[in-house]
């Protein structure tokens, strides 16, 4: 069976790390208003359920870790390579005239009869 997050493994890392229960994770996360019981930790841990992006955040702010930090491995390292590209040039102002030009072109109403 495919698994329905890549986070949820991530988490169960973290929880052990912290020598958390299943029960104090959710508790923490209660505490910041996220609406998340233990029965959902475990199914996230387990990859039976997706992770919505608002508990990422929570998850970040519980363990106080950067938000890369729940991705697998191969993903936190393809983010350090991406991180050291250089940045894509601004496009020149003729370029992004066209573009907004021809949006309003097709956005334009008909004229009623």
């Amino acid at each position: 069976m495919r698994r329905k997050n890549i986070t949820g493994r991530q988490l169960a890392y973290w929880r052990n790390q912290n020598r958390w229960t299943q029960k104090t994770l959710a508790a923490r996360l209660q505490c910041l208003g996220f609406g998340i019981s233990r029965e959902m930790v475990a199914t996230i841990e387990a990859g039976l359920r997706g992770v919505e992006d608002n508990w990422l955040v929570g998850f970040q702010k519980v363990f106080r870790l950067p938000l890369i930090r729940f991705f697998p491995q191969e993903i936190q390292d393809s983010d350090a390579e991406f991180g050291k590209r250089d940045p894509a040039p601004l496009p020149d102002s003729k370029t992004s005239k066209q573009p907004r030009r021809k949006c309003q072109k097709l956005t334009k109403r008909p004229k009623e009869v």
